[in-house]
Formats: C-alpha cells, sequence, structure tokens
C-alpha cells in the first residue's frame, strides 16, 4: 500500500504544477521534492505504479520530460482513504482526508452498502464496536444474537410472521405433553465438513438443561437414526417454540470445538465466520447449507469506533441517527422490549423496600426523559416505556411523598461500549446528585461479567422477536432477574409460566408478568427505541425486513439489478 508520505510528495507535485499536465526535467522535480536524481525517480515510478501520473522521460540531457496528472489531489485522498478502510483503520482514513468528516462520510457511504465482488454481491455495514462472543450457550447482546442467527440452525426457527417451523428437524410430534419426538434431516454438515449426526444433536440438547428454560428436560435419547426423544419432567405445549432459541442452537460437541469457538464458531447455518476481529467480522455464504444458498454471497460489519460513528455512519443498532431523511415510518417498528433498570433486591440497597421505591419512583422515565440531550433522544428515537412492552402501560402511579430513605453509595452498573448507557447513566446519576447521593460507576465489556455487587443495573431487554411468549426466555434465562431478585418471588414469576406451559388453552400470562415486575419494583422501564433498516445502506436490496433484534436476515435478501 502507497505511503502517507508518498501521498505528501503527490501533492506537492500537484499544487506545484496546480495540476495541470507539464514539460518539466527530472532535475525541476529533485528541486521541488527536495529529494536526489535517484530519488526522485523512485519516487516518479511509484506515483505511475500507483497510477496517478504518468512520466515520461526526454532522451538526453537538458530536454524535457512529460508529466502528466491521472489523478486529482482529492482522488488520491479518497482512494487511500478506502485502502485504509479495507484495513479497518477509519482514523488513517480522516487523517489522509484533514480531519475533514463529511469528506470521510462521502467514502465510506460510496464504500458501504451493496457493492460486488467477482461479480457477486456483497453488503457492507457499519457498526460501532465488535462483535466478539457468537457462541449460543453463552450470554451474549442483541446484534450477536442476529450474528448467531445467520450461522447456527435449532431443531425449529421462526419465519417471518414469528410461526415455529422446521429446521434440522423436518417433523415433530407430541407423543404425550412430556414426551416429544424430533425428525431430523439426514446429510446435514457443519461449515467445517463434519456430519451431523443423531448423537451431536442429542449431546447438543443435553446441555440445555443448564438453562431455566429447559430445566424441565428430564431424558434425551434416540429410539432410531435420525429421531431424537425429549422427555420433560412436567408438560409443555410448546417445546418446539423453544427450541427456536438461541440458546437451543445445535452446535458441535466441546471436544471438538476450537479455543477461538466463541468468535468463529463452527455451525450448520447458511453463512460461515470467515474473519472476526476488532475491524471486522466477515459471514460467507455456506455453499453447503441444506436449505437455499444465501444469494447475497458476503456480508461484511464494518467496526466504527465510537470516536468516529458520529461522524460517520450510524450502526444499525441506532436506526435513526441520520434522521428523518433514511426512514419513513414504513421502514421502521418499536423494539419488541425497552430498556430498563435492574434494581437488586438479593442483596443491593433495593433489597429495602423503602430504597426500591424511591429508585423507581425517582428514577421514573419521564424524570430521566427531561434531563436527556435532545440529540440523543432524537439519535436513538427513544420512547418513553410505560411497561416491558410497547402498548403495555404498567408504569407505577407517580409518588411525590418518595423520600430518600438514608445517605448512602449507589452502584451503577452498564456496559461501557452501549450508544446510550454511559448518557444515561450520567442522567441518573445528576437526578440522585440532586438528594444528596453519590453515585460509583461500574463499567463493563461483556455480557458474560455477571455483576451481582451493584444497586442498579442498565440493562436492555434484547428479545429476539415480537411474541409475547419470547419474555419466558428473557425472564427466566437472559435478564439475569433470579440473580438479583427475591427467591420466593422469582419462584412465583417461574410457576406462572409452567402452568401456561402445561394447558394449552391458557394465554400466555405476558401482561401479569409485566406488571409483576413493576409491582415488586424489580425493574425500572426506561426506553423503547426505533429500530429500522437503511434504505442508505440497503436501498438495492430486495426483501430486506428489520427483525426484531434491528438487523434482517441476511439470508433472504437479494440483490436487484438495475435496468440498463
Amino acid at each position: 500500500m502507497s505511503s502517507p508520505r508518498l501521498r505528501v510528495q503527490f501533492e506537492t507535485l500537484f499544487e506545484h504544477f496546480h495540476g495541470e499536465d507539464a514539460d518539466t526535467q527530472l532535475d525541476d522535480v529533485t528541486n521541488i521534492l527536495c529529494c536526489t536524481r535517484r530519488n526522485a525517480r523512485i519516487v516518479l515510478n511509484k506515483l505511475e505504479e500507483e497510477g496517478w501520473i504518468e512520466w515520461h522521460p526526454a532522451a538526453g540531457r537538458g530536454k524535457l520530460s512529460q508529466l502528466l496528472f491521472k489523478r486529482s489531489r482529492a482522488d488520491v485522498s479518497e482512494n487511500l482513504a478506502r485502502r485504509y478502510l479495507d484495513e479497518g483503520k477509519v482514523s488513517q482514513a480522516l487523517s489522509v482526508l484533514d480531519q475533514d468528516a463529511s469528506k470521510l462520510t462521502q467514502v465510506i457511504q460510496s464504500y458501504l452498502g451493496v457493492q460486488h465482488s467477482h461479480g457477486l454481491p456483497v453488503i457492507r455495514l457499519p457498526y460501532y464496536r465488535p462483535l466478539s462472543m457468537l457462541n449460543p450457550l453463552k450470554s451474549m447482546r442483541r446484534s450477536e444474537r442476529h450474528i448467531v442467527r445467520q450461522v447456527f440452525n435449532g431443531l425449529t426457527r421462526l419465519d417471518d410472521d414469528e410461526n415455529v417451523q422446521p429446521d434440522l428437524a423436518h417433523h415433530w410430534e407430541a407423543i404425550t405433553p412430556e414426551h416429544w419426538r424430533f425428525y431430523l434431516r439426514p446429510g446435514v454438515r457443519f461449515h467445517n465438513g463434519t456430519l451431523l449426526t443423531t448423537d451431536i444433536v442429542q449431546d447438543s440438547l443435553r446441555h440445555l438443561r443448564s438453562f431455566h428454560l429447559f430445566a424441565h428436560i428430564e431424558r434425551i435419547s434416540s429410539p432410531s437414526e435420525w429421531v431424537v426423544d425429549i422427555q420433560l419432567a412436567h408438560a409443555d405445549h410448546y417445546l418446539p417454540l423453544w427450541l427456536s432459541e438461541t440458546c437451543a442452537n445445535i452446535v458441535l460437541p466441546e471436544e471438538q470445538r476450537q479455543d477461538d469457538f466463541d468468535i468463529y464458531p463452527v455451525g450448520t447455518g447458511p453463512y460461515k465466520v470467515v474473519m472476526n476481529d476488532d475491524k471486522r467480522l466477515i459471514l460467507q455464504a455456506y455453499d453447503g447449507y441444506f436449505g437455499y444458498r444465501p444469494l447475497l454471497d458476503r456480508v461484511e460489519v464494518w467496526v466504527i469506533s465510537e470516536v468516529h460513528s458520529s461522524l460517520v455512519f450510524p450502526s444499525i443498532d441506532i436506526p435513526s441517527q441520520l434522521g428523518q431523511r433514511m426512514y419513513s415510518k414504513e421502514d421502521v417498528d418499536l423494539d419488541p422490549g425497552c430498556m430498563y433498570l435492574l434494581l437488586n433486591r438479593h442483596n443491593g440497597l433495593a433489597k429495602s423496600d423503602d430504597w426500591a421505591q424511591y429508585f423507581s419512583h425517582r428514577l421514573r422515565a419521564l424524570n430521566v426523559m427531561r434531563l436527556m440531550p435532545e440529540s440523543s433522544i432524537i439519535d436513538m428515537g427513544l420512547v418513553p416505556a410505560h411497561g416491558l412492552k410497547p402498548g403495555w402501560h404498567h408504569q407505577l402511579p407517580a409518588n411525590a411523598e418518595c423520600v430518600l430513605p438514608s445517605k448512602a453509595r449507589v452502584k451503577i452498573a452498564y456496559q461501557a461500549n452501549h450508544p446510550m448507557f454511559p448518557t444515561l447513566a450520567n442522567v441518573l446519576k445528576s437526578i440522585l446528585a440532586t438528594d444528596g447521593v453519590t453515585v460509583e460507576f461500574v463499567k463493563y465489556e461483556t455480557e458474560s461479567e455477571l455483576l451481582l455487587d451493584v444497586d442498579i443495573w442498565l440493562q436492555s431487554t434484547g428479545i429476539a422477536n415480537r411474541r409475547d411468549e419470547a419474555l419466558a426466555a428473557w425472564l427466566l434465562d437472559d435478564s439475569h432477574i433470579q440473580q438479583l431478585s427475591s427467591p420466593k418471588v422469582f419462584a412465583k414469576w417461574v410457576g406462572q409460566i409452567d402452568a401456561w406451559r402445561c394447558d394449552p388453552q391458557r394465554e400466555f400470562p405476558g401482561r401479569e408478568l409485566g406488571q409483576s415486575l413493576l409491582s415488586h419494583y424489580q425493574i425500572v422501564p426506561m426506553f423503547h427505541c426505533w429500530l429500522g433498516v437503511s434504505k442508505d445502506q440497503c436501498g438495492a436490496l430486495q426483501n430486506a425486513k428489520s427483525n426484531a433484534l434491528g438487523w434482517f436476515d441476511f439470508s433472504r435478501v437479494w440483490v436487484k439489478p438495475e435496468r440498463s
């Protein structure tokens, strides 16, 4: 790759000759560049190799040679910026563009989005952080869940209308409500070529018993090849629905996984991970996929650092940052959950009802909204949450008489690299400070860091679909509520879910659970945000419909050729 010094040397010649082709001598070039004749020849040769100039030396001393400029100064800067972007070096790209953020925006807009490589469609998407946890058996954030769904398969899946459909199991039946039988697809292979076997499926399913959602699994067996039986401790009429959850994806046995499985997972899905570092995640269409091979050949997720994301592009996780120019009402939808405060009712200050009530009333969404920067509200498309899900109104009535129980230091935990949490945390700090409360922040990087020694935990539900039943998996396994709640109260919530599982005529108690979480001062809903797909990035894609995770299914989109 050409060096920044070579660009400076080109610009020096370009400015000296005002960008006009010129008849000159090598000695003139040495004077302009302040170098020797030998170095001047080297520079001219390199500039010619880059395609920036043409140099036609004249034979004989004293004769004029021809210097032809093939690129403008702006062309060269943008070309170098693109090369730096190829390496994920956003800071260097901004530097060669003279720190002009608007130029960088233009370069990235032309670089990202739908492209073609070797005649095959590729899409490059910006994101504000690395996607560094892609192991479905571990705790992960919303965007990682989406990527995992592109890399792995479960026995079942949800379609675009969120109905349960076959996946690795092509058929199933309930022999009894406590005994389910699944029939597997033969001939499925993992990305590394390993054949999916009945034994691998059984091994993967046995690991599910570590999740509360699947704690009622008693036995996994295989009555015959390509058939798996799941026997339960109690009736569950919705087991095929739970098996579409991310944690139920079928994975290789532990002894067959590489040490870097968390960032380079091997699944059976339509895409395989070919690169994943702090600069880029690259997914390549898997030719051996048992379903339809994706029409989009490659997906590249580019990490635009937090420093530059506001100058360049929002991530797909913060879709409204480019405002109304980018989205219409048909393009966006409220996320199916919300940002919320999780109070530590187990061993934090909120173990006391007085403190729990104080936090719930003092830090209610409308109080926080008044102090949020207007730019943050617009950028994230924030809407005050009155309950766990949009349209649910479970917010407790305001209590003007709620007072601070005592002076204390409050610990607030949040993900350091979240686009909104640092701002939200500072607003909470300012509200509490007016009451004389001192706040200590505990920042963490990954979801795997379970923080019990805190009083308030900023969280986001990250629900993977819009079905109310998705709250069951969130409450039982993804929310950390069990660790931060009263065992007696948590057992009550589990009992409500289990009672519903046993009765196919019973409506899921989502609203009751949502109301109970608030009335027990376990959570304080903060905000819903708008999710959508960028028309600037994805306008050429067909079927790019935003899902509940704020992304779109890579495997179901295609590029419609422009009319000639």
